[in-house]
């Protein structure tokens, strides 16, 4: 394990000792039960799920407890959870052996962190996360020269396109413009088209260590990081 990963966990433990410990756990996957992901549930209560039926909860402190039917217990993450610093080391590996080369992206081109969890990384393919009710602010490295910008759904029904200014990292899509979570959007600056699949993080999760859970469930690992970073 590297230093990266050692300070990921450490931080994740002090974070974990700092905040609440509320009762409380967020379902982020249920299937064959009337769970909804971002349902919060009663930790101190027992869950009973019938065989085939599963369900995956995080808790405050961001560890994920995935559990299978048949189940009948209060649950606990300290018991067979998954923190959120060894999930996030986890994932990384995989993301680097997939990429091909630790700290380079699909292009080839140098990766650079992601200096805020709420920016939407547009400059490879993959998931990212948006907040429930605010509206998305693209990333890339900044360019010396303006960009033409090209974002529309799947199902090509509609096309925007924007300059991204010269010298920014950012831009921001306004809101009259129908992006939201659960759809795959192509975004192009002037060459190939990137799949961005939008993934929505619930107002209501209460800590950073669970929002960082939350978004490294759905694949969007950068940002999880992120979040971590921001909470030392």
């Amino acid at each position: 394990m590297n230093l990266r990963h050692l300070a990921l966990i450490s931080a994740v433990a002090l974070m974990a000792a700092t905040e609440a410990g509320a009762a409380q756990m967020v379902v982020a996957e249920a299937r064959g039960i009337g769970l909804k992901p971002g349902a919060m549930i009663d930790t101190s209560k027992p869950l009973t799920l019938k065989e085939g039926q599963h369900v995956t909860l995080i808790s405050s402190s961001g560890a994920t407890l995935k559990l299978d039917g048949p189940y009948n217990a209060a649950p606990d993450s300290d018991r067979g959870g998954t923190n959120i610093g060894s999930k996030l080391a986890a994932l990384t590996t995989q993301n680097n052996v997939r990429l091909g080369e630790v700290g380079t992206t699909r292009t080839g081109e140098a990766k650079d962190k992601l200096p805020s969890p709420w920016l939407l990384n547009v400059s490879h393919p993959g998931a990212v996360c948006l907040r429930e009710g605010t509206s998305p602010v693209l990333w890339r490295n900044a360019a010396k020269a303006a960009t033409p910008a090209t974002i529309m759904p799947a199902d090509r029904s509609w096309k925007l396109q924007l300059d991204w200014p010269a010298g920014s990292d950012t831009l921001a899509v306004t809101d009259d413009v129908s992006v939201h979570s659960g759809a795959t959007y192509f975004v192009s600056m002037g060459g190939p088209e990137t799949a961005i699949k939008i993934n929505a993080v619930p107002a209501l999760l209460e800590t950073d260590s669970m929002r960082a859970a939350w978004m490294a469930d759905r694949g969007c690992t950068e940002q999880a990081e992120a979040v971590l970073r921001a909470s030392r």
